[in-house]
């Protein structure tokens, strides 16, 4: 597997496309494919898959279930740095909230298909920049037809921030192994 580089411009340049690597049904990459620490996220419910994404070692799982989403959140240990240093969020529920800046825009690759990241800088009340970059991955849960229309439907979203660029750029590249949990 070829190196993969992450690039932040400005939030530093928003991910790269494309990291080699084997790719499973519905063009999503398999476990091996991908470096850092395999989590398995619960599904949104009515029969929808659950999801798995690599992460960084020293993050942190946390779960916000709602009756219409669910937002997965991987945040560093307090151990291990400062709780602010990256943050990264994955929304699954019918309606997102909006991107939040389009200062930047950069074609990015997740679960096979094409995103289109956004991001920006802003200063925080304690005047340290803070890095910001989020997707929405369109058509994530359209593979199987026998799958319930609202299954279909659901949007994924992906929002990332941080004020260590180094960590938000490692998150936006763990990222790219978001796929469905065929339980494999």
């Amino acid at each position: 597997m070829r190196h993969c580089l992450p690039i932040v411009a400005a939030l530093a340049t928003l991910v790269a496309a494309g990291c080699g690597g084997r790719l499973r049904e519905g063009g999503a990459p398999a476990d091996a494919a991908w470096p850092g620490r395999l989590q398995r996220l619960p599904a949104w419910g009515w029969g929808a898959p659950g999801l798995a994404i690599n992460v960084p070692e020293g993050y942190e799982k946390g779960l916000r279930a709602e009756e219409d989403y669910l937002v997965h959140l991987f945040r560093r240990s307090p151990d291990a740095a400062p709780p602010h240093a990256a943050t990264m969020g994955v929304y699954v529920g019918h309606h997102p909230r909006d991107i939040k800046t389009k200062a930047i825009t950069q074609p990015g690759r997740i679960a096979g298909r094409d995103v289109t990241w956004y991001g920006g800088t802003w200063q925080d009340e304690k005047g340290r920049t803070v890095y910001h970059a989020e997707t929405y991955v369109d058509g994530f849960f359209k593979v199987p037809t026998v799958w319930r229309l609202s299954i279909r439907r659901l949007v994924v979203h992906v929002f990332i921030w941080g004020t260590d660029k180094a960590q938000v750029e490692s998150l936006m590249e763990s990222a790219k192994s978001l796929r469905l949990d065929r339980g494999k």
